[in-house]
């Protein structure tokens, strides 16, 4: 048997253990609140960027899966409004950032893409890839330009985690992983610019 197939049948076999040992009501894996706990804009060289903190919500089981190479899928969706008095507000701007942590095995680090840039960054732990993913600083969002001064804004930020894109074949074993996933509540504020 090849490396790579042994490989993927101990993880089947991890899968199958950590959901044999939980009740089906616990095996959600992210355990906890996920939200966005603070998020603000601040102008730098003529385009706003977003400067957020979300609460994630990562529990044992999925600690234990990403160390065993199954990605965390992290989105972050923001939305800009123009706030209009007698008519509704006007979309100004819409973005949604996508990243995922992985464990590489090769190297031993975690693996935080940033998939709309491509940047990546590597970690020895997976606590430090979690506070980076956790923390998003200066994300540029919309140019400056394309929101007349004067006016009131609305920014509106909320998360969506997915834990478990696995192969088809391992998610017939992983019946719980569809649902590994989570949504927070917008998170939103209004501006002057």
């Amino acid at each position: 048997m090849n490396a790579s197939l042994a490989r993927r049948w101990k993880l089947a076999a991890l899968f199958v253990l950590i959901g044999a040992g939980q009740p089906l009501a616990h095996a959600d894996g992210l355990e906890g609140g996920f939200e966005i706990r603070s998020a603000d804009l601040e102008l730098k060289d003529g385009v706003y960027h977003l400067d957020a903190h979300l609460d994630l919500p990562i529990g044992e089981a999925v600690r234990r899966g990403v160390a065993d190479g199954v990605p965390l899928e992290l989105a972050l969706e923001i939305d800009i409004d123009r706030v209009r008095q007698w008519l509704p507000n006007s979309r100004v701007a819409e973005l949604t950032q996508h990243y995922h942590l992985e464990y590489n095995a090769v190297s031993a680090r975690f693996i935080l893409h940033n998939d709309n840039s491509g940047q990546q960054e590597s970690f020895g732990t997976l606590d430090g890839a979690l506070e980076e993913l956790a923390d998003v600083h200066s994300l540029p969002v919309v140019d400056a330009s394309l929101m007349p001064g004067g006016r009131r804004y609305e920014a509106s930020v909320r998360a969506k985690i997915d834990y478990g894109k696995v192969p088809f074949r391992l998610r017939v074993l992983m019946f719980w992983v569809s649902e590994w996933h989570r949504e927070s509540d917008w998170y939103t504020w209004t501006f002057q610019r």
